[in-house]
């Protein structure tokens, strides 16, 4: 890595909390450790990362064909600028989510992702390193014809969670009965509406149960769509839609929980996932994506979306603490893989590789 001296960062939305911004800013500290000029420049930025992130329309290469890297998730502007760049990249591929999930309820959006799986195929050429952060999105690599590929894990950064809960939070949802805890933005593929058919079914053997959605509403026509679905069903008091939350808060909610329930069908990676690991909130998901190799073992897997069963499986893990204890004790084992020592070593060895 000694003969490469600047290795800048693009991703396309910088934003606080946000899985692929906290993993640009964990490499750009590690390029600076070890010697590198390293930027992180971002499309849109959020007003709280200005002066951290820089636009995408300040950078400017050194030399023909100058490395840089890409984080890819979504089409976009940037992209086409840098390809009409004389650059190459390492590319940092995070998935893109199948642009049938959006059709129904945000054809527009539909048209970006498709934009973005072309841009996939239009940066093959110029990339000299595909990384992903699962095995499952290096398989999207390899069938898109990229042949240097490796896997780089999120990393998961402990004093973002070793935290004290918001106790205004802990008093407002700590009132007795289970809490069932889902974190990921409002979109189809996440399927919260399932988690609602979870819930309705949980109520039968504990009326007390209660699910916290956080994330955004990032697809309006969706929530507002799960919103009418809760109040079909009689569920507007126990659905609790909390949005985006500061990073004490979001772990005010781990602490809240007593399960995280997941029963998103499309996962690239699953941040909340090793979230829920660290923090000791057992976990109960749906197969799909990414999720298996994430938990590698750890937690609890279902591959049919039998709610009835899956509330008594759920009330199982609440009142049970032998199998609580167990289960939580795994995730801690599994976690980690994903905390900085491991994930830097695996980031060293695959610069090592290239320079």
């Amino acid at each position: 890595m000694s003969g490469v001296r600047r290795l800048h960062q693009f991703i396309i939305g910088a934003a606080p909390g946000d899985a692929i911004t906290d993993q640009a800013l964990t490499l750009r500290r590690w390029l600076r450790e070890a010697g590198f000029d390293s930027e992180v420049f971002a499309e849109s930025i959020h007003p709280q990362l200005a002066g951290v992130v820089r636009s995408y329309t300040e950078y400017r290469a050194r030399q023909s064909g100058e490395l840089v890297v890409l984080h890819h998730s979504i089409g976009s502007d940037l992209v086409d600028e840098l390809l009409e760049r004389d650059v190459r990249f390492i590319l940092m591929y995070h998935n893109i989510t199948p642009p049938e999930f959006f059709e129904p309820f945000d054809p527009g959006l539909a048209a970006q992702v498709r934009r973005g799986r072309q841009q996939v195929e239009r940066l093959r050429d110029r990339t000299i390193l595909g990384l992903a952060d699962s095995p499952f999105n290096e398989a999207d690599l390899r069938r898109a014809g990229y042949f240097r590929t490796g896997v780089l894990p999120i990393v998961l950064d402990p004093d973002r969670y070793d935290l004290e809960p918001n106790p205004q939070l802990l008093t407002r949802y700590r009132i007795g009965g289970p809490v069932l805890l889902f974190v990921g933005r409002l979109v189809p593929h996440k399927r919260q509406e399932d988690l609602v058919r979870l819930l309705y079914c949980y109520h039968r053997i504990d009326p007390r149960a209660r699910l916290l959605l956080v994330g955004d509403p990032w697809v309006p026509a969706y929530a507002d769509w799960l919103r009418d679905i809760v109040d079909d069903v009689g569920l507007g008091n126990r659905v609790c839609f909390l949005g985006h939350v500061s990073q004490r808060d979001l772990v005010t909610c781990y602490r809240l929980a007593d399960v995280y329930v997941s029963m998103s069908e499309h996962e690239g990676f699953g941040k909340p996932l090793i979230e829920s690991m660290y923090l000791g909130v057992p976990v109960v998901a749906y197969a799909a994506g990414a999720v298996p190799a994430t938990l590698g073992g750890a937690g609890v897997l279902f591959r049919y979306k039998r709610f009835e069963a899956l509330a008594e499986l759920v009330d199982l893990i609440v009142r049970d603490s032998g199998l609580r204890m167990r289960l939580v004790e795994r995730q801690r084992e599994r976690v980690r893989e994903f905390l900085e020592p491991r994930v830097r070593a695996r980031w060293q060895k695959l610069m090592s590789g290239l320079f």
